[in-house]
């Protein structure tokens, strides 16, 4: 086999494995790697050198989310989970053992989920810059 097939069979079995189709240029005119090969090492997160040369790690490390997202996400959480129990408080049989039980588990998520954004939010702004620099990134 020559390198391009090398090349094509790793990425085939990698694509099977994913579920997905192998690009279908590797190379670009110049003799680099392709942008649809680039794309789909973004897309599954693999490493350039794993794909086109077989050596060094298959995965590149995942991104660290911002604070700022999770602090959103949390956020966001919370207010689900208050219409949560307004649905909860609004069900037809609130004498219910499982009625009950559902209101309870949802008012100790809520609370949870308070703190959690209390705590993301503090952490976010003790954090030097965090709040700058998403608001920079967003620019």
């Amino acid at each position: 086999m020559n390198d391009l097939e090398v090349i094509r069979f790793r990425l085939s079995h990698f694509a099977e494995s994913a579920g997905d189709t192998a690009p279908s240029k590797i190379l670009s005119s110049d003799g680099g790697p392709s942008r649809e090969i680039m794309d789909y090492c973004d897309k599954h997160r693999l490493t350039l050198d794993w794909a086109l040369l077989g050596s060094g790690p298959i995965h590149r490390k995942a991104k660290a989310p911002l604070l700022a997202d999770i602090e959103f996400d949390a956020i966001f959480l919370h207010g689900l989970l208050q219409g949560l129990e307004l649905l909860i408080d609004e069900s037809e049989s609130n004498s219910s053992p499982a009625s009950n039980a559902a209101h309870a588990l949802a008012q100790e998520v809520i609370a949870k989920s308070e703190r959690l954004a209390c705590d993301l939010s503090s952490l976010v702004d003790a954090t030097p810059n965090a709040r700058k620099a998403q608001l920079e990134a967003v620019k």
